[in-house]
């Protein structure tokens, strides 16, 4: 099994991202090769590490979280961060965590109900947290593109 990607590999990621839920025979028809080799290709790049998993894009304000929110997290010491995200994933709404360089030490994304909900959320699970020094929020007003990165290019 070969460990480097190939045009035919980029091509099979590109589609998938676009569409983790399209079956392989219309990702073959798409690329130009048989289900097989997609198939294969998928294995080898799971394997590989390449692909973790497919996941489903969902409208949060549908679900009833009408309120999106950006925290830049700063820590007391940058030594915490570790134990800092390890209670950050405890929390359903904190979607998104990342260690970060620049201005903040960790950046998270937040679903939230309502104004009174992320308020609950702040101050009761987020604050609450051992070794956070500070922290700015960021309310999303409107998402306006959500891309994948085109691999062929």
């Amino acid at each position: 099994m070969r460990d480097k990607l190939d045009s035919v590999d980029h091509k099979i990621l590109t589609l998938l991202s676009g569409d983790a839920q399209m079956p392989y025979t219309e990702v073959a028809k798409n690329a130009g090769i048989s289900p097989g080799t997609v198939h294969m290709r998928t294995r080898k790049m799971k394997n590989m590490g390449v692909i973790k998993g497919s996941t489903l894009s969902l409208d949060y304000s549908k679900m009833g979280y009408k309120m999106t929110v950006f925290l830049g997290i700063y820590l007391r010491e940058s030594f915490l961060y570790k134990v800092v995200i390890e209670e950050l994933t405890k929390i359903q709404e904190v979607v998104k965590i990342h260690h970060s360089t620049g201005k903040y030490d960790i950046f998270i994304k937040v679903h939230a109900k309502d104004s009174l909900h992320y308020r609950s959320l702040y101050q009761e699970a987020i604050l609450t947290i051992e070794g956070i020094r500070g922290i700015e929020s960021f309310i999303s007003v409107e998402e306006n593109m959500s891309r994948h990165i085109n691999f062929e290019s």
